[in-house]
């Protein structure tokens, strides 16, 4: 069976005008997208339109990704950005970009089973332990942690120097290390096991 191109190789197909390309990279990310804008929306029908504006967004900017970090970084920098314009439009406070456990959840109407349920805790209990931190600490930690971007995906992602970024990383760890509820959430690096 024949493996699909490396991102990398379709994103210069499409950067070359490939639709193809391009909606073979939408297949690899609209999953991972879709999770993160719906923890930040909190309804499926305003998370769908933030992952079409990221999509649109992408596809008209494509010609600027020019490598110097991943391309989902890149995409959650553009959902993010696209999130921060609907909240100044709407005046609500950001939320933060933890991507939920949506494909393990049953039915509403069903009992979730104890691994699902303490799953579902410990996300609400993370979203309230970032909502404390200042956004530029919270950014870098949703960018380390939930999108698995390396700092320097993060400070081009950001547009900031890499040692910000680290020094955001490493004040906003320390403030959630010296949260009491944090205790059971952190292992010992303060990496999540989420």
């Amino acid at each position: 069976m024949h493996s699909p191109p490396a991102i990398p190789t379709l994103v210069q197909q499409a950067q070359a005008g490939s639709d193809q390309a391009f909606a073979e990279l939408a297949q690899q990310f609209d999953v991972r997208l879709w999770r993160s804008a719906l923890v930040m929306c909190r309804d499926e029908v305003s998370a769908r339109d933030l992952v079409q504006e990221t999509w649109l967004e992408a596809w008209k900017c494509l010609q600027r990704f020019d490598g110097r970090c991943q391309f989902s970084t890149w995409l959650h920098g553009i959902l993010r950005h696209r999130y921060l314009k609907l909240v100044r439009r709407t005046a609500r406070k950001p939320l933060v970009l933890i991507p939920s456990p949506v494909d393990d959840e049953p039915d509403p109407g069903q009992a979730l089973p104890g691994a699902a349920l303490e799953r579902r805790e410990m996300h609400t209990a993370l979203r309230e332990l970032l909502a404390v931190l200042p956004d530029e600490q919270r950014q870098v930690l949703e960018l380390r942690f939930w999108a698995n971007a390396a700092l320097a995906d993060i400070a081009t992602a950001l547009d900031c120097p890499e040692g910000t970024v680290k020094s955001r990383l490493h004040h906003g760890l320390k403030k959630l290390r010296n949260n009491p509820d944090c205790l059971n959430l952190l292992g010992s690096d303060g990496e999540s096991g989420a």
